[in-house]
């Protein structure tokens, strides 16, 4: 007999789908029961033989598998004959079929939609030349084209070297990079990221960075000079200069 515990949700054969609350505990006859919520929040009594486990996934699924590729599952639940763990088909990603328990399966979160301004590694750049020189390389998305096009991303290269003026490069395929926590200061309750470039007022461009624990700025053509104890710190740049706009491009 399959085993329950606090917090399954199970099919009864009378309150339809529930949650069990409390149990297992012995009733006035001697057998097992539990305390089971139903679905419009009232607890009742119930027992194991009236109660099946709820599918843990359904068709369609995207899973991963213990052992190894795991795929789209695209039929099951199934009864096994050897024992009480029901078992699945899984569609992998090169059209082959297998068939694990459900134990062995855990759902595959899904994929983040990669949005404008995401950090991204280039993993397909430009499939009508199909150099691959960008391939591997680290930027950030500033544009994605949603209508279908082949090249959906066009995306800012930390090594701009092959690309043309921006050194921005239309891609194929990207992918998510984790990206450490953005080192920031807060002046007049604005929140300035020391990675970053800011125009002021007056056109010119800073750099900013963070020495001896100070957040400080450098103006120069580029906004790429060096920090250290002769930049200006930001409180004086944002007084002085600002408002500061971000540079984006």
């Amino acid at each position: 007999m399959t085993e329950f515990k606090v917090g399954d949700k199970v099919r009864h054969t009378s309150y339809g789908n529930v949650e069990i609350t409390y149990g297992p505990y012995t009733g006035e006859y001697g057998d097992a029961r539990f305390v089971v919520r139903r679905e419009n929040g009232r607890e009742s009594v119930a027992v194991p033989e009236r109660m099946t486990p709820l599918p843990k996934f359904a068709v369609g699924d995207t899973v991963e598998y213990e052992y190894g590729e795991g795929g789209k599952l695209i039929a099951g639940p199934f009864r096994s004959n050897y024992h009480e763990t029901p078992w699945w088909v899984v569609e992998t990603a090169n059209g082959a079929h297998m068939a694990p328990t459900e134990n062995s399966l855990t759902k595959a979160e899904p994929a983040r939609e990669i949005k404008v301004g995401d950090r991204v590694r280039v993993v397909k750049d430009d499939e009508w030349t199909q150099t691959g020189e960008f391939v591997g390389r680290l930027g950030r998305v500033l544009e994605i084209r949603e209508d279908g096009r082949s090249l959906p991303f066009r995306v800012k290269l930390d090594d701009p070297s092959g690309t043309w003026d921006d050194g921005a490069w239309w891609c194929t395929e990207v992918e998510l990079v984790d990206e450490a926590p953005a080192d920031t200061e807060t002046v007049n309750g604005v929140v300035y990221d020391l990675g970053a470039r800011y125009r002021d007022k007056e056109g010119d461009v800073w750099g900013l960075g963070r020495f001896d624990g100070m957040a400080r700025g450098t103006c120069d053509d580029d906004g790429n000079a060096d920090i250290d104890e002769g930049s200006s710190p930001l409180s004086y740049i944002v007084d002085r200069w600002g408002p500061l706009t971000r540079v984006t491009t």
